[in-house]
């Protein structure tokens, strides 16, 4: 009987610790408010993947998904519901899980606002909201979680300026607000964030300078202001941060110079980006004090003078200088490569757009193997490619595209079976293409253009079987088109072959190239007939095929191309009529010049813009729309009825018999008259006027209408009053000596003279010269010369101007000069060629003068262009 007490008192206390427990799996008092927050929370969401099935009362909230509880108060601690494609808006009753420490929702798709109510979370240490699609201010109710660690909210849409008392947050190690829409100036009281590390702005619409109170930060480790509109010059402040490992103030509008001791306060720089900026004057030396450096990036400024020795960079794994002025355009600029060596795992060494002279020094075959990118072009280089460049068995990009780099492309270039692009355009390379190229099995983009290559193209580069463009426009390419490489479906970017020497048939494998957006074979020596199957490549947009020898009509299957915007056929020997179907095309531009194209121009679809299409040269067109200006088509209709079909027979034998006998008594009877009129005007359709209508038009030879005067006269503007026929009247000084002989001379000039004034302007030679007799005028002695001997008759003052004005450019620039020529000369010979047209004998094979303006107008855009 004395356990008794005891025993009751044990069975007490079980009892007790009972309802406790039952307590607890009942949700009372704060876990009750843990739970309806939770269930709030659920209730403005979209859970496409079902993640949050277990969140139901069936289950206590601490076994919830994502959720997280405290082993004490059995409260939230942590939401963790990263990358769960969960989309709708926050909630603001997460303010309410007031034992919160993490908050994890990035890598969603929310919405809208981040509730205010999250300042209410006041022992939260680490939010990440970032990767979603939030948008409004960042809440400066965040001030109020004093003990954040972590505040992540970069790539959303936010709006507005960073909020000056987040510096309140004196724990705050880590501030990642970039990518998002953030305006105004960085706040002066950044620099009170006394613990922070990590600080990313970048990507945002930040303006003004860098505050020096970033000097404060001497924790700071990592600093992105990237892409933002901030001026000033360098933050010298920040230069004195010694902690600093990452420093990104690219793509801004900072300026002046980089501090000279920059290597030496800085010794701990890992990463270092001043891209897109304005920075002048010379890479500091102290730089190269920079053991740890891993990337060095200065890409698109203005900095000048030689690249310093790099050799204590042994952990360098990007280098790129592209975009500025420096080197002096002289041999040794490169020497500084020899220096990279030493660096082991360099990935990217990117040299490019700058004033680097001189060769390609042999130890680049030292670099280190892990080299995937090495871009040179754009330069004043000179010399070879060293063959040994194929040590660089992981080069993925080879660029020298833009210098003078000479001889042949060497062979071993094809043992670099990683290549991807490469680049070896506007040099001065010779010799044929090596066939080993073809072993390049990775290649997407082959550039050859503008060198001197021979021979034809190897049917080896057929076997790119991930080829996106190829360029091999520009040389003196000669043979046939490989079918091999018209077999390469894979080709959807651009193939240009234009302007070489290229002859034969096109290969009808080309209607492979179904993904193809542009093709280019102008400028060649092609023949045959446009194949059919040209017609399967349906994503073409831009086809030009001028200047061949193309014959034979537009085949229909040329309808199927509904995505081409440029069509130029010009310059071929194609024939029959211009295919309705072309009004049915989203076409911008049309060029059928100077071919052989008859009968009725279509008026719609592209052909109702005057600007955007040219027939010019094509003799037996009609119809169209007046502006064209061509004569009128004959009929041709036809009647299906028979016996209607008789009667018109018949009538028009009728009619024409009676035309025969008029007409033949209007001969003998002109024949008859012909010497009664044998002293007036030869011809009728010029207009006879007296001296007192020229009197009346020129206002008395008024000085106002005066156009201009020469040798032997003065000639006027006039308005006749009939007609209001605006006309041209030269008046005579025969008081001047040789006056009567010039005029004689015009007189025999002008019976035949046209449109002259483009044949005149560039040869430099007169109707009336004396050269021009026996039969022989300007238009006869300008069309003899054309096309292959244009520019022997061209004026020897434009040729000279042309090249005067290239004869001050520097070495660099050569290259780009060179085609500058080029295409002036391709101008000149053009625009002679309208000149020829337009002085036709025949007035219906004439140029109208909207036509020549709108000619001249393309030639203008083209030499402008070039």
């Amino acid at each position: 009987m004395e356990s008794t007490p005891g025993l009751l008192y044990s069975v007490t206390a079980i009892a007790l610790v009972a309802c406790s427990v039952s307590d607890v799996q009942g949700t009372p008092h704060g876990n009750e408010t843990d739970q309806l927050a939770l269930l709030s929370f659920k209730s403005v969401m979209v859970d496409q993947l079902g993640v949050l099935s277990s969140w139901s009362s069936s289950h206590h909230f601490c076994q919830w998904f994502g959720v997280t509880c405290g082993r004490r108060h059995r409260r939230v601690t942590k939401l963790d519901l990263q990358s769960q494609e969960l989309s709708g808006t926050i909630s603001p009753h997460i303010g309410n899980l007031s034992f919160l420490r993490v908050l994890d929702l990035q890598n969603n798709s929310f919405h809208s606002r981040i509730p205010l109510e999250v300042g209410h979370l006041s022992r939260l240490l680490h939010l990440y909201l970032n990767n979603n699609s939030l948008s409004g201010p960042i809440p400066p109710s965040l001030s109020s979680c004093s003990n954040l660690l972590n505040i992540s909210l970069h790539h959303n849409m936010l709006q507005g300026y960073v909020p000056a008392n987040l510096s309140s947050l004196s724990k705050l190690r880590v501030l990642l607000l970039q990518n998002n829409g953030l305006s105004g100036e960085i706040p002066l009281s950044v620099g009170n964030f006394s613990s922070l590390e990590y600080l990313y702005l970048g990507f945002n619409k930040l303006r003004g300078a860098v505050p020096d109170t970033l000097g404060n930060l001497r924790n700071l480790k990592d600093l992105s202001l990237v892409e933002n509109n901030l001026v000033g010059n360098f933050p010298l402040s920040v230069a004195n941060i010694s902690s600093m490992e990452a420093l990104d103030l690219g793509v801004n509008q900072l300026m002046g110079t980089l501090p000279l001791d920059l290597g030496i306060t800085l010794p701990n720089l890992q990463f270092l980006s001043v891209i897109d900026n304005r920075f002048t004057g010379s890479i500091p030396k102290s730089i190269s004090n920079m053991s740890q450096l891993n990337e060095f990036q200065i890409t698109s400024n203005s900095f000048t003078g030689d690249v310093l020795s790099f050799r204590k960079m042994s952990n360098l794994l990007w280098f790129s200088v592209y975009g500025n002025h420096l080197g002096s355009g002289q041999a040794n600029d490169l020497n500084f490569l020899c220096s990279l060596t030493n660096s082991t795992n360099l990935n990217y060494l990117g040299i490019g757009d700058n004033n680097f002279g001189g060769e390609v020094p042999k130890c680049i075959s030292n670099l280190s193997i892990t080299l995937e990118g090495f871009v040179l072009e754009l330069n004043a280089l000179s010399g070879t490619v060293p063959s040994s460049i194929e040590n660089l068995i992981n080069l993925e990009v080879l660029s020298v595209s833009f210098n003078n780099i000479s001889g042949r492309i060497p062979p071993e270039i094809g043992n670099l079976r990683k290549v991807k692009e490469l680049y070896l355009a506007f040099n001065v390379f010779t010799g044929e293409i090596p066939h080993t190229l073809g072993n390049l099995s990775m290649l997407t983009f082959l550039s050859l253009s503008g060198n001197n290559l021979l021979g034809t193209i190897p049917s080896s580069l057929g076997k790119y079987q991930r080829l996106l463009a190829i360029y091999l426009a520009d040389n003196k390419l000669a043979g046939a088109i490989p079918p091999e490489i018209m077999s390469l479906s894979s080709l959807s970017m651009s193939a240009d072959f234009s302007m070489n020497n290229l002859t034969g048939e096109l290969p009808v494998e080309i209607g492979n190239l179904k993904h193809l957006g542009e093709l280019d074979l102008s400028g060649n020596k092609l023949s045959g007939k446009i194949p059919s199957s040209l017609g399967s490549c349906m994503s073409l947009e831009y086809l030009y095929m001028g200047d061949n020898m193309f014959v034979g009509s537009i085949p229909s299957t040329l309808s199927s191309l509904k995505g081409i915007q440029e069509l130029n056929l010009s310059h071929n020997r194609l024939l029959g009529q211009i295919p309705d179907f072309l009004e049915d095309l989203n076409l911008t531009s049309l060029d059928l010049s100077f071919n052989n194209f008859q009968g009725n121009l279509p008026t719609g679809g592209v052909f109702a813009n005057t600007s955007a299409i040219s027939v010019l040269g094509n003799e037996k067109l009609c119809g169209g729309l007046p502006e064209y200006r061509l004569p009128k088509c004959m009929s041709t209709g036809r009647s299906t009825d028979g016996r209607v079909r008789n009667v018109s027979i018949y009538t028009s034998l009728g009619i024409l018999t009676i035309v025969f006998m008029l007409s033949l008594l209007c001969f003998l009877w002109h024949r008859k008259q012909r010497k009664t009129f044998a002293s007036s005007s030869s011809n009728d359709r010029f207009l006879k006027v007296s001296y007192q209508d020229l009197l009346e038009a020129t206002v008395g030879f008024s000085s106002a209408n005066l156009i201009g005067t020469g040798s032997f006269g003065s000639v006027f503007k006039g308005v006749l009053a009939l007609d209001q026929i605006t006309i041209a009247v030269k008046v005579l000084n025969l008081d001047r000596h040789g006056a009567s002989k010039s005029f004689i001379k015009e007189c025999e000039a002008l019976r035949n003279i046209r449109h002259r004034n483009l044949v005149k302007m560039f040869t430099g030679k007169r109707p009336t010269d004396d050269m021009f007799s026996d039969g022989l005028n300007l238009h006869f002695f300008t069309k003899a010369a054309f096309p292959e001997r244009v520019l022997q008759i061209i004026d020897p003052v434009l040729l000279k101007e042309t090249h005067d004005e290239d004869d001050g450019r520097d070495i660099r620039r050569t290259r780009r000069s060179d085609d500058r020529l080029r295409k002036i000369h391709e101008c000149l010979v053009s625009t002679v060629e309208i000149g020829v047209v337009c002085s036709s004998e025949v007035p219906s094979d004439r140029m109208s003068m909207r036509d020549v303006a709108a000619a001249l107008q393309a030639i203008r855009k083209k030499l402008i262009g070039s």
